[in-house]
């Protein structure tokens, strides 16, 4: 190559050769591991919205997503093997008052999940009319459990005062279909729209205005939210964020969960229509981007306590961080 041809190729590349060198290096993600519910499933499309949206990366996060039963999401956040996990909120009571160090950080739904499901015609519209009944239910454990003596605490009821058949499979929906009971509890965004599709219409009673309970949320290990509440305050407020974006509309979080759980596409009209139920819960009266709703905590608190689920030795504030989100 002559000398002349030389300088003219050196002096077209050296400039992009220094600007490359001044670029910013991206910012190195934190990797953090969430845990969620037993199974993959369109209910959790605001983490999944999360994650391929950018939010999580815009706050600094690589968000590792695994999914876990329930006692062992406690044990696992409040071990410090994963940094956040989704709990109920009145399980994260009885944990926090048998000494696992875990805080609730972030609403997620705005209304309890958790209903007594039955024919219509055959729910009583008042917590009374209970008596007598037989109620089919997974077991004596967990939000389903909570909802059903809290409705029946409120109309001066026990168990004693029911007839309580247990479906440890999670099969209860074809017990009430069978007719072998009267009432089930479940899940709103669930049992309710697969008893309708077996063409049974359905009535609920809810625990929102009669017992009211906080519904399910974020969840830290002490330790990580002593160290870093930046950290945790960020991946709060991304979620948050992503599940603003699917409540406004559904379609992004239909499609996020879709790329996720592939099985989705087999049967969309059910996943549609669980994701809209499940936005109903998410928004309650007014989303409250994970603000924590202290009034609710502290009556909820005193349901448990007299229920006989905590005995009142860990404060309330320990169980809570509602500066986390902002309320």
């Amino acid at each position: 190559m002559r000398p002349f041809r030389l300088l003219a190729v050196l002096l077209m590349v050296l400039p992009l050769v220094i600007a490359c060198e001044r670029m910013p290096t991206p910012p190195e993600l934190r990797q953090v591991t969430l845990l969620l519910g037993f199974r993959p499933d369109v209910q959790f499309a605001p983490f999944y919205v999360a994650q391929q949206e950018g939010h999580y990366a815009a706050a600094g996060l690589e968000v590792v997503i695994e999914h876990k039963q329930a006692p062992d999401v406690q044990r696992l956040v409040a071990d410090g093997q994963a940094e956040f996990g989704v709990a109920d909120a009145t399980d994260v009571m009885i944990a926090r008052t048998a000494g696992i160090p875990i805080t609730y950080v972030s609403t997620l739904y705005q209304a309890f999940p958790v209903a007594l499901i039955g024919p219509a015609g055959v729910v009583p519209d008042d917590p009374a009319g209970l008596a007598g009944m037989s109620i089919g239910t997974p077991g004596r454990f967990g939000s389903s459990w909570h909802a059903l003596l809290a409705l029946l605490a409120a109309a001066g009821l026990t168990e004693d005062d029911v007839t309580i058949r247990e479906y440890q499979q999670f099969n209860q929906v074809d017990g009430l279909a069978n007719g072998d009971v009267d009432l089930i509890t479940g899940f709103r965004n669930n049992e309710p729209l697969r008893l309708e599709a077996r063409g049974i219409e359905v009535e609920l009673l809810t625990v929102d205005d009669i017992a009211p309970l906080p519904g399910p949320g974020v969840i830290v290990g002490d330790e990580l939210l002593a160290d870093d509440p930046d950290l945790v305050r960020a991946f709060v407020e991304a979620t948050a964020a992503a599940q603003a974006e699917v409540i406004a509309d559904p379609d992004i979080g239909f499609a996020a969960a879709e790329a996720t759980v592939p099985t989705i596409s087999e049967d969309p009209d059910v996943a549609r229509a669980v994701l809209e139920a499940t936005i109903e819960l998410w928004r309650g009266e007014e989303f409250g981007s994970g603000r924590i709703p202290e009034d609710l905590w502290r009556t909820a608190y005193e349901t448990m306590r007299r229920l006989g689920f905590i005995d009142g030795s860990v404060p309330l504030d320990e169980m809570i961080a509602p500066e986390v989100s902002g309320g």
